[in-house]
């Protein structure tokens, strides 16, 4: 397994995690958000840059499709989940 891959998948790890754990945190007006999802889904993109970086420096500067396909859908679940992560709910 290439070493970028590992950071990929540690993205796609960290999203897991975000769907099983919360701590909602009260924003007023009886309304929460999640702010552990949020903390966790930024780590999330941190490791999706770092693999993204990686990759693209290993293969002299273009990610293999395998990659590119993967790290889009990773981006499009931190993606997703932060939105579910930050909209209040009441």
């Amino acid at each position: 397994m290439p070493p970028y891959a590992l950071q990929l998948l540690i993205a796609l790890l960290i999203v897991g995690l975000s769907v099983l754990v919360g701590f909602p945190l009260a924003i007023g007006g009886n309304r929460h958000v999640d702010a552990l999802d949020a903390l966790l889904l930024m780590f999330a993109l941190v490791n999706l840059r770092t693999a993204w970086t990686a990759a693209n420096a290993v293969n002299g500067g273009r990610a293999l499709a395998w990659f590119v396909v993967s790290g889009l859908l990773v981006a499009a679940l931190i993606t997703w989940a932060m939105v579910r992560a930050l909209t209040p709910t009441p």
